[in-house]
């Protein structure tokens, strides 16, 4: 008897439940927003800084002004110039190590572009999770209301059943979007960090001292 006054108890608090599920996929689709602009926004400026600075580095060390260069890549935002100071402060004692410095920033700023993705891909995975706990809890609610009654026509199923189904809308409509907002980003990271590490060896190649190693030479 106690038992089912408990089940009784927990199906009761069901419609507060499935309203604390729908708040939360809210909070889920605000946030999926924010990541969203926040990535658009911050990709296009260093795609934009990694352009323009790649295109001036290179034409110093084309000329052959690697003080100038220093300074420049000291002062630079770009990932590739970030990846090149990595390297600078052994190039002249072990140029494999220097490579080494610069392969392994190469990495580092590559995952950084992925900053915020795993955000999107968490709503994206949970949303329709939560949505369809939000639908049980109001089926449940259904059921209550039923036995409560002992009438199943629709005036008595139909507030509930909607409550449920619109809980497994919500967590629908909040999931899509995610999932194509994180795999246009993710295209978008592999294109940059592609990027970065073309320019990130090409100008390290045309240091002196830096010695690039192929791909026979890595493996």
């Amino acid at each position: 008897m106690n038992m089912e006054k408990f089940i009784a108890s927990a199906i009761g608090t069901a419609p507060l439940l499935v309203m604390l599920a729908i708040i939360t996929l809210v909070l889920f689709s605000m946030l999926s927003i924010t990541v969203v602009i926040e990535r658009a926004l911050a990709l296009k400026r260093i795609r934009g800084i990694e352009d323009a600075d790649y295109r001036s580095i290179k034409e110093m060390l084309m000329r052959g002004q690697f003080d100038a260069v220093r300074a420049s890549v000291a002062a630079s935002q770009a990932p590739s110039a970030m990846t090149l100071q990595a390297g600078f402060d052994l190039q002249n004692i072990n140029p494999d190590l220097a490579h080494e410095a610069v392969t392994q920033e190469i990495e580092v700023q590559c995952a950084e572009l992925n900053r915020n993705l795993p955000i999107l891909a968490t709503v994206a995975s949970t949303a329709p999770y939560i949505g369809l706990f939000g639908t049980v809890l109001g089926i449940l609610n259904a059921f209550h209301k039923i036995a409560e009654t002992g009438q199943t026509g629709a005036a008595v199923v139909a507030a509930p059943i909607a409550e449920a189904l619109f809980a497994t809308a919500v967590g629908l409509g909040v999931a899509i979007p995610a999932v194509m907002a994180y795999n246009f980003f993710s295209g978008r990271v592999n294109d940059l960090s592609l990027r970065v590490e073309t320019h990130a060896l090409d100008m390290a190649a045309r240091l002196p001292g830096m010695r690039v190693k192929t791909e026979a030479e890595q493996i």
